[in-house]
């Protein structure tokens, strides 16, 4: 009885990793998802975790303009540089469901805490330097690049540090923020003018009403005061998150209303939204990467759009490849790990397992679990371009492993139980069984049914070995299925079911496991006519 079931995967047409579904049912709202929305209306928003923030922060330290923001503001005693931009759970109803109130009811009530009233950033630096929306790179020498205001003297550890400590979480308070609402913070500019730029969104009951609509699926009606609303605010107040819902709606919320090509044109101006990598760099949550803003879902979308094609707009995988690097290049962490699928699996598009690995790579540092397991994956067995490296493999899953990921916590159990890239160590590999198994991985839990019928580091039970092998063989895992088949036949851990026994062998055959043919071929030598009819309507019912 083996431990080498491999982990299926189901495949759907999911927006990057966005949880983003073309047409797809709506999902019961978590409690979650209700707070991000009502959050998204206020127009606040900072994740109460603290991983993403620090490699956040890490990763900004890096950036010169960045560094030298922040060193000037540390000269002055005064807070640094904003970093964060509000993020939310993407919507994604079910568009052919009817509408949860009338068409024609009174407008929803909008609530109180509206959308806008967020203090966009303010200070005192060089308008020269501000003018672009990305900021430069720093030179060879690690300098600021041309542009950008005189590099501080802290080191890039000392200004990470000093970023994390901004966003140290207030008790019993979610808004993780030490600025003063509605006082502006000032910065001291290379060229010593002063150009404070705090600004109010007046208060604005379009955007949240046109939200409220489309959450009751009025969708038709939502159109409009989507409209309002983007004509009213500004991108990046606002304006972007009403571009992006218009684009939805035109893409497949209108019915025979939509129009594809309407819809991309809108989701191009969300998508292409000024983005200052200062200001705007959105906190990333592993634990929850679905997490986005308008202009990085509208990014993916657009990116899933052009690598099928969809109702009239024409597959284009150069386009494809665009969208998704924008919505890289606007903190949208999981688009990096698709990037990374198209050029390992070489998906319209030269394979190139290198820039795979480092597309890989980029979003494992920023502790994408998937990423890091990808990762992990080249390294482990090398691949052109990708030097095999078990140990530094088996460290990337050890670091997907703290987010509980099953593929991960499954790697590192064979290892350990098989002794590849580390030493062998039995207890480690059960206990990684055990995670990986209630994870939901079904060779885990194939293996697990393994132990007890063996007896090994455990209690021998073959009751529990059946039930196990029964849960791999339930989800998919082709060795569960001839295990429970072995033991159904012999009656072992429960009833003799031959019928039942020759249904999973013949499941597992379509899986082409190697020994379940034979199997089959000798089940059938001994099973009476009335087994053996009893088994074809069994298998007609699966």
């Amino acid at each position: 009885m083996g431990m080498d079931g491999k982990l299926g995967g189901l495949a759907a047409l999911l927006l990057a990793g966005t949880g983003i579904f073309l047409g797809a049912p709506a999902l019961a709202q978590t409690e979650a998802q209700k707070q991000s929305d009502e959050l998204i209306i206020r127009g606040q928003r900072m994740p109460a975790a603290e991983a993403q923030r620090s490699a956040t922060c890490e990763a900004l330290a890096r950036n010169p303009y960045f560094a030298a923001l922040s060193g000037v503001a540390a000269d002055k005693g005064v807070l640094g540089p904003a970093v964060y931009l509000p993020t939310r759970l993407p919507r994604n109803p079910d568009y052919s469901a009817p509408p949860l109130a009338p068409p024609g009811s009174p407008l929803p009530k909008a609530p109180k805490s509206r959308f806008g009233t967020l203090l966009l950033f303010s200070g005192v630096i060089d308008t020269a330097s501000t003018t672009s929306d990305v900021a430069g790179a720093g030179g060879d020498d690690g300098t600021a690049a041309s542009g950008t205001p005189a590099a501080a003297t802290a080191s890039a550890d000392e200004v990470a540090a000093a970023c994390r400590a901004r966003y140290q979480p207030n008790a019993g308070s979610p808004e993780v923020t030490s600025r003063p609402a509605g006082i502006p913070i000032e910065f001291g500019g290379p060229t010593g003018k002063t150009d404070t730029r705090a600004s109010r969104i007046a208060h604005d009951d379009t955007l949240p009403i046109a939200i409220l609509l489309f959450d009751q699926r009025r969708f038709a009606e939502s159109l409009p005061w989507f409209k309002r609303a983007a004509g009213k605010l500004p991108l990046g107040a606002g304006g972007d998150e009403a571009a992006l819902y218009i684009g939805k709606l035109y893409l497949m919320g209108l019915g025979e209303q939509s129009d594809p090509a309407e819809g991309v044109r809108w989701l191009e101006k969300a998508a292409t939204a000024r983005f200052n990598a200062i200001t705007d760099t959105p906190m990333f949550n592993p634990d929850v990467p679905e997490l986005n803003t308008a202009s990085g879902e509208a990014s993916v979308i657009l990116g899933n759009v052009y690598r099928g094609g969809y109702k009239g707009i024409a597959k284009n995988p150069e386009a494809s490849r665009k969208w998704f690097a924008r919505a890289l290049e606007t903190g949208h962490v999981p688009a990096a790990k698709m990037l990374g699928d198209l050029y390992r699996d070489g998906i319209d598009t030269p394979r190139d397992p290198a820039r795979a690995s480092s597309y890989y790579r980029q979003a494992a540092k920023l502790d994408l679990p998937s990423a890091q397991v990808a990762l992990a994956q080249m390294l482990e067995s090398g691949d052109d371009g990708v030097k095999q490296d078990r140990p530094q493999a088996i460290a990337w899953y050890r670091a997907a492993a703290k987010h509980e990921h099953l593929e991960a916590l499954y790697a590192l159990a064979r290892a350990f139980d098989l002794g590849e890239g580390v030493k062998a160590d039995p207890e480690q590999a059960l206990g990684y069984y055990k995670r990986a198994a209630l994870a939901g991985s079904a060779g885990a839990m194939t293996a697990l049914g393994t132990y007890f019928y063996e007896g090994r580091q455990v209690a021998k039970d073959p009751a529990a070995a059946r039930r196990w092998f029964e849960q791999g063989a339930t989800r998919g895992d082709a060795d569960g299925m001839v295990d429970l088949a072995a033991m159904q036949i012999q009656g072992q851990g429960g009833d003799k079911d031959v019928v039942q026994a020759w249904v999973w062998l013949k499941r597992a055959a379509t899986l082409r496991h190697q020994a379940a043919p034979n199997a089959v071929a000798a089940l059938e030598r001994r099973m009476s006519p009335a087994e053996r009819a009893a088994a074809l309507r069994a298998l007609e019912r699966h």
